[in-house]
């Protein structure tokens, strides 16, 4: 296996060099100074995995967006940062995984030899000989040729969430009695069987007879994707559709059989939270409003209907949601152990999980505790000026909430909350107010396209001209200018 490694230091690298060399044979690792020379490298020689460095995205971002064409690649990724970004250009990339520093050893070992088994599986692959000693379809047919066969045929995907129990539907659908003449094809992440039948027939009821003859004696969760050729269809443009049907398993989950009878054209959707939904987790988090955030989660992720989304837009929509939620840690400095593990399963479920409905549980039920960790803990250590940002943090966008507002949540005099925030901050509550707003528009003209009109609504100015004057007064700009001149 040829591995090209672009790590952050030299030190690094050659922990990493002597880490994979001591453990595995036949490995051979080659250490690339900067990631410009990865594609080059990819266009000459064999590379079965690159270990990526996203540390350096800042200094060579324009080579890091070239190669997320090079989708015959294994990529793995090294960060010191635990950002939305990384997560996002994971996904991208189709990456095995990210390893945050500092990073355990066995985390490493273990991504190489679940690779390691995939690249010599793919090797041994067309010198496997199938139990049918006259096989006309082999595995080069699913992968290089265009090959079009001669009858009708019907293709078989046969998927369950653990690859260890990949044997054993093996074994299962070589047993089984198909019609016709079935090939049997073992791959690293599912098994396929290929039917000539040499005219249509209805095969539903074989798999259907299949699948709960494998719940009675396995009790495993499994899924069947079935795909019917056509007259100009190839056996490899049949594997791709099939492999495509299969990511309606995100949606449906296992135990299921899914055919071709319904249109494949994915729905769009928009990957990131508006400025709106960013607003309304700030305040469900907040306010601990654990059953909106429930309701919120259900409706956006659990009522789809075909055509499906494409499953990564809704992984990188997922991340939006656990940014929002890692703000909110930050905010009120939650970091204990449990949590922060907690966080990082989460994080590694929306990345991994084959199936949405567990990602949506896991993600509630990690809120949940947070939500009650936080309760706990904030409520003891904040001071009655942290808990005053706090709520304006989460009601800026308000233009009638005022000082009167904040003093009545914290049950005091609002003439006392406004003596003593000017004593311990410097500011007067309405400085500090206006500045949060300011922020906010700020961040909303870079990295939005919203109107002038719609952020300073949404930062809670009521007229755009007062909020034009305010920006000029604090920024000694105008919003216009600063947009244009970012």
């Amino acid at each position: 296996m040829h591995v090209y490694l672009v790590a952050k230091d030299e030190l690094e690298a050659q922990g990493i060099r002597w880490m994979i060399e001591s453990h595995f044979t036949g490995v051979t690792l080659t250490l690339l100074k900067k990631v410009q020379d990865v594609k080059e490298t990819i266009e000459i020689e064999r590379v079965d995995l690159v270990i990526l460095d996203m540390d350096r995205y800042r200094e060579e971002g324009e080579y890091f967006d070239r190669l997320m064409s090079l989708r015959n690649v294994r990529w793995l990724f090294l960060s010191s940062e635990r950002m939305f970004q990384i997560a996002y250009r994971a996904l991208q990339f189709r990456a095995e995984d990210v390893l945050f520093r500092p990073f355990a050893p066995e985390d490493l070992m273990k991504h190489l030899q679940q690779i390691r088994f995939c690249v010599r599986n793919q090797e041994d692959s067309v010198n496997i000989i199938d139990y049918k000693a006259d096989k006309g379809i082999d595995y080069p047919d699913l992968f290089m040729q265009e090959h079009i066969p001669d009858q009708y045929i019907t293709m078989a995907a046969f998927l369950t969430p653990d690859p260890n129990n990949l044997t054993l539907v093996h074994e299962a659908v070589k047993r089984f009695s198909f019609t016709g003449q079935p090939y049997v094809f073992a791959l690293s992440n599912l098994i396929l069987c290929v039917q000539e039948t040499g005219e249509r027939i209805h095969t539903q009821e074989e798999y259907r007879a299949f699948l709960t003859d494998w719940k009675k004696k396995m009790d495993e969760p499994l899924a069947i994707v079935v795909k019917s050729s056509d007259k100009n269809s190839s056996i490899k443009q049949l594997y791709q559709q099939s492999v495509e049907l299969s990511s309606r398993i995100f949606y449906e989950g296992y135990d299921i059989i899914i055919d071709d009878t319904s249109t494949n054209t994915a729905q769009e959707l928009d990957p990131f939270l508006t400025p709106l939904e960013q607003r309304q987790w700030i305040e469900m988090l907040e306010k601990r409003d654990l059953a909106s955030i429930r309701e919120w989660l259900w409706k956006e992720f659990l009522t789809f209907k075909q055509p499906y989304p494409d499953p990564e837009i809704i992984r990188i929509r997922l991340t939006s949601v656990l940014a929002q939620i890692r703000r909110h840690m930050k905010s009120y400095q939650i970091a204990s152990g449990p949590i922060e593990s907690f966080y990082h399963r989460v994080f590694q479920d929306i990345i991994h999980q084959p199936v949405i409905y567990q990602i949506v549980q896991q993600l509630l039920t990690f809120t949940t505790e947070l939500l009650e960790e936080s309760h706990e803990i904030t409520d003891n250590r904040r001071t009655f000026i942290e808990k005053a940002r706090e709520l304006m943090e989460s009601n800026y966008w308000d233009p009638q909430w005022s000082l009167e507002q904040c003093a009545e949540a914290l049950r005091m005099n609002k003439s006392t909350l406004s003596r003593k925030f000017k004593a311990e901050c410097g500011k007067t509550f309405r400085e500090t107010l206006h500045e949060i707003r300011i922020r906010e528009a700020k961040r909303m003209l870079l990295e939005t396209d919203l109107s002038l009109e719609e952020i300073s609504s949404l930062t809670g100015y009521s007229h755009q001209t007062y909020f034009n004057a305010k920006f000029k007064l604090m920024e000694n700009c105008t919003p216009t200018s600063f947009r244009s001149g970012a």
